[in-house]
This record gives structure tokens, sequence and C-alpha cells, in this order.
């Protein structure tokens, strides 16, 4: 019997709920230092139950340096068997990027990827999952915090040797699952 090899997967992960920013301060060092709160990190946590009853562990991670970022990454690792994440990447590109921003990046992204987590903010991960799918309704309710947007490449199962990371774009990756758990 043939081994049918895994998709290429793109998960989408605005980070879990963070701390206000404090009055009067709106630099981007103090909005990069928000934790996450109480219910931010139970969020994340469900985030990673999610992910892995899903099937769904990356074998590489980008990441945004901000508190909050890394903080939901610590608490989906912290719920994913077996720990830890490997081929986590701190980018600070992330932060505040535009939709070809983040195209970018999945370009340069190893083939022997095959499910890779993006952890970012808003407006850019709702902007982004927009620019890959803007046909799909799901995508209307918003991007709320800890929200997770699943992409499947097309063909990447079927031909995995002829799609790559570098020709990935709006028409090769489909939504396949929006929730927020």
């Amino acid at each position: 019997m043939p081994i049918v090899p895994t998709p290429r997967r793109l998960i989408l992960l605005r980070h879990a709920e963070a701390t206000s920013s404090d009055l009067g301060s709106f630099s981007p060092d103090s909005d990069m230092a928000r934790p996450l709160t109480q219910d931010g990190e139970r969020a994340a946590m469900r985030c990673g139950i999610w992910l892995r009853e899903n099937h769904l562990i990356p074998d590489t991670v980008l990441c945004s340096p901000a508190v909050r970022t890394q903080q939901t990454l610590a608490g989906i690792q912290g719920v994913l068997c077996p720990p830890p994440l490997e081929n986590v990447f701190l980018c600070p590109e992330i932060y505040e990027a535009e939709p070809g921003a983040l195209a970018m990046m999945l370009w340069q992204i190893s083939d022997q990827a095959r499910t890779v987590l993006l952890i970012g903010h808003n407006p850019g991960i709702s902007e982004f999952a927009r620019w890959l799918d803007s046909r799909n309704a799901q995508l209307d309710q918003g991007f709320a915090p800890g929200s997770l947007a699943v992409f499947k490449m097309s063909g990447s199962d079927l031909v995995p040797d002829q799609t790559s990371w570098a020709n990935c774009s709006s028409t090769s990756l489909i939504l396949h699952t929006f929730t927020r758990p």
C-alpha cells in the first residue's frame, strides 16, 4: 500500500488575549512587552489541545518576538506531545506585517516543512488570511485573539515533490478550518 504524504498546511494564529497598553504608553516597545491575560493563557493552552487533537503538530514555527506571541507559543508547547517544537524562529518582521511580507516569509521556508505555524498580530494575520482566501465567508467574522486558520496547499498530498512553499500563493492555499478553540 503506497504511503500518502502529509499535505502541506499553514496554520495562522492570532496571539491569545493580551493585557491592554498602559494609559499614555503607546510606544512599540511597550506594545511588544504586553503579556497575556489569565484568560489568554488558558486560550493558548486550548489552541495547543485543539492542534494536538487534530493532528496538526507544526514542524516549523514563525513567531513574532512580542511577549504575547511568545507566551501563546509557550502555552501551545505545554500541551503538545511530544514537546518541544523544533524549528522555532522569532521573526521581528511579523509585527505589523502586511500580507505580502508574510507571503515572502513563507516562500523562504524549507521544502522539508509540511506543517507551518505562524503566530502574529492583527490586522496582519486577518489580512493575510483574507489575501489567501478572499471568498471564504468564515473569515468575515473577524480574527479574534486565539483564532486559528488552517490552510491546506492544494496538490501537496498528491505530488509533494512538485509543490513547495516557494510557490505558494492565494491560488494554492485553501482555507480548511477556521476556529477559536
